[in-house]
């Protein structure tokens, strides 16, 4: 028996450009973000450390 396929939902109008303008800023906040050193923050370390305890690095 075949399963039904379900519509993807798809926006229109003016809750389609909202949804595009929220997009667009979070992209241009993540390119002026900060850039971090992934050898120095805190939580790389800790999970390189559990990897290493693991057997799996």
């Amino acid at each position: 028996m075949a399963t039904a396929i379900k519509a993807i939902p798809t926006l229109y109008g003016d809750i389609a450009r909202r949804f595009r303008d929220m997009a667009d800023e979070a992209e241009i906040q993540y390119e002026h973000s900060e850039k971090k050193d992934r050898d120095k923050d805190p939580f790389v370390i800790a999970m390189r450390e559990m990897l290493k305890r693991s057997g799996l690095e």
